[in-house]
């Protein structure tokens, strides 16, 4: 019936409404005025996105090519894009990659994995891999992920400049930007959504001799693509507060995410074959220092045995004197 399509689309279009993920930061909160969700930050609707990204169609693969365009942006601002593959880029980030990582990249599945010394991550239009220092954005085309990484880079700039920035490292304040950015291309697409089925119910409930059975037809067809489209973006809004979720509910990920913090335990850390050399040392000094102390003692237990040797013979003399002394007497 007529009244039962027109309400599943409006209750589809009401049931959609991707939330920002900043209310699951609960242990890692955002930064106060810029995070995702904030009106403040919410206006700031980036327009250069509009012409170049489109969530309708998302790239599901690396069809172009084993090369990839690479947006490396460092801590320190530095930019530098580059052509690499997935497989080689562990001569430039210093992080091995392995199969599955690359297969997670390559595939179009919502991705936040853990890793030693980075964090892998993919969120549709934004994929890439995170580290202490940088963040590496990759994908096919190149002029869409210049976009993607420029508007990182602006997001994280403001997020920079917030109050109290300082108190989070690099990694959150990446992860909290590229968050923001998706769940932004997020609500782009379902206000495009939401004008075509506004254009399509008024068009359905036009009773004016001017609408024809044959266009009711037609726009009544529509309404099964849209309902589709709207499963599908309310299903990525949900896997990417999954994903996030997941992460922050399991204490080893969530600890093998502060990579600023693993990278200075790190470096106070003296190499490997440095404190192998300065433990043998020390058990060498420490053997030497309890051999010094035995050769010590073994001489004191002599000096003591000469010492009594010494009583022993004085002892004698006197016995003798004694006796010698008695027989002059009774002579």
């Amino acid at each position: 019936p007529m009244g039962a399509i027109l309400q599943l689309a409006l209750a589809s279009l009401l049931w959609l409404q991707p939330r920002a993920p900043h209310h699951l930061l609960g242990r890692a909160p955002l930064l106060s005025g810029a995070g995702c969700g904030v009106a403040g930050c919410r206006r700031r609707t980036p327009t250069a996105l509009a012409p170049t990204l489109s969530l309708a169609a998302p790239s599901s693969s690396f069809a172009a090519g084993p090369e990839l365009s690479v947006f490396e942006l460092c801590a320190d601002g530095r930019v530098t894009p580059y052509q690499s593959t997935l497989t080689s880029m562990h001569t430039r980030l210093g992080v091995r990659l392995s199969a599955r990582d690359v297969r997670l990249l390559r595939s179009s599945t919502p991705v936040l994995a853990v890793r030693p010394g980075f964090v892998l991550f993919d969120l549709g239009e934004a994929k890439g891999v995170l580290l202490h220092d940088r963040v590496v954005m990759v994908g096919s085309d190149r002029q869409k992920v210049r976009t993607i990484g420029e508007e990182v880079q602006h997001r994280l700039d403001a997020l920079s400049r917030a109050d109290g920035a300082e108190e989070y490292p690099f990694e959150v304040r990446v992860l909290e930007a590229v968050y923001e950015l998706s769940f932004t291309l997020l609500e782009q697409s379902l206000q495009r959504l939401t004008g075509l089925i506004n254009d399509l119910l008024t068009a359905l409930t036009d009773s004016s001799p001017a609408q024809s059975d044959s266009r009711r037809g037609a726009a009544l067809g529509q309404l099964l693509p849209l309902q589709i489209s709207l499963n599908d973006l309310r299903t990525r809004a949900r896997r990417l507060t999954e994903i996030l979720q997941e992460v922050l509910e399991n204490e080893d990920e969530l600890a093998g995410m502060c990579l600023s913090l693993l990278e200075r335990r790190k470096q106070s850390v003296p190499p490997a074959g440095i404190a192998t050399a300065a433990a043998t040392a020390a058990s060498s000094t420490a053997a030497d220092v309890s051999a010094a102390a035995a050769i010590g003692a073994g001489g004191a237990a002599d000096g003591g045995a000469a010492a009594v040797a010494r009583e022993g013979r004085d002892a004698d003399t006197e016995s003798e004197a004694e006796a010698e002394a008695e027989a002059a007497a009774a002579a």
